[in-house]
């Protein structure tokens, strides 16, 4: 274990997290930091959405790009009622045609039950996942975009800023908290028996502020001395201007690539 720990700074995936997975088939030793807390801007509001007209009859395809606001959206969707009238509902919303980023969205989409889902692997990006909109999609189609409080404007600025998707619309679905408990559950880790060194993953600057602390601080001679991962270029470059520098950056915003660069580096 002492030179086998990986802190990976997000919130685990549910019902299973592939990077924890691959990690462990690895022999190395996961922990997750939870940075955030998310919860429902207005869960009944996302239900009267999901099963009002203006969705379920004017708009053909939607976006959602966050985890948290999959897992959302299939919350919704189950509390949906099941009788023969929630059940046509149900039928109708997994008709849609979903645009999502990266393998995990995509799979998370597919369990729900949506057929067309589209994007995934192939867009590791919302730049290039808009691109595949714009090819895809026509400039009078309807989408909407399920997203969170705080978001990256570019698939936004992609589609309306080029005047194509006049139709195109966004809806809150969750809103977005750092926890109070992260220096306690880094601490735990960090100084606990048995670890000499390891990696501490950033996939995101957002709730990291203290952790990059304790990483700037001169390091006593014999310290732990903790290896960086970067999940993107982004967070690269958060690092970069904190004086740190990532040890590996994943070629692609997955588990296998992450993990690939660790191995490479051990």
């Amino acid at each position: 274990m002492s030179n086998k720990t990986v802190i990976l700074l997000k919130n685990p995936s549910t019902p299973s997290d592939p990077y924890h997975d691959l990690l462990l088939s690895k022999s190395y030793n996961p922990h997750f930091i939870p940075l955030l807390h998310h919860e429902h801007k207005d869960r009944a509001q996302t239900i009267a959405y999901l099963t009002s007209k203006q969705f379920l009859e004017d708009t053909s395809h939607f976006i959602i790009t966050s985890q948290r606001a999959v897992e959302m959206l299939r919350e919704c969707i189950d509390a949906i009622s099941d009788n023969d009238q929630g059940s046509r509902t149900i039928s109708k919303i997994l008709a849609k045609v979903g645009y999502t980023v990266g393998p995990a969205t995509f799979n998370i989409l597919k369990q729900v039950g949506f057929d067309d889902v589209r994007g995934g692997i192939d867009a590791g990006n919302g730049s290039k996942l808009a691109d595949l909109i714009m090819d895809e999609v026509t400039p009078e189609t309807k989408v909407v975009f399920f997203t969170g409080e705080v978001r990256k404007d570019i698939i936004p600025r992609k589609l309306i800023d080029v005047g194509k998707f006049s139709q195109f619309e966004e809806f809150v679905m969750y809103k977005t908290c750092e926890r109070d408990d992260i220096v306690d559950k880094f601490n735990g880790i960090v100084e606990g028996d048995g670890v000499s060194s390891g990696w501490i993953v950033f996939f995101s600057p957002q709730g990291t502020k203290d952790i990059v602390e304790y990483l700037k601080r001169p390091r006593n001679t014999g310290e732990k001395r903790w290896k960086l991962a970067s999940i993107g270029p982004t967070t690269k470059e958060y690092l970069l201007s904190h004086g740190l520098t990532p040890d590996t950056i994943a070629a692609k915003p997955n588990a296998a690539s992450l993990v690939e660069g660790i191995l490479k580096c051990d």
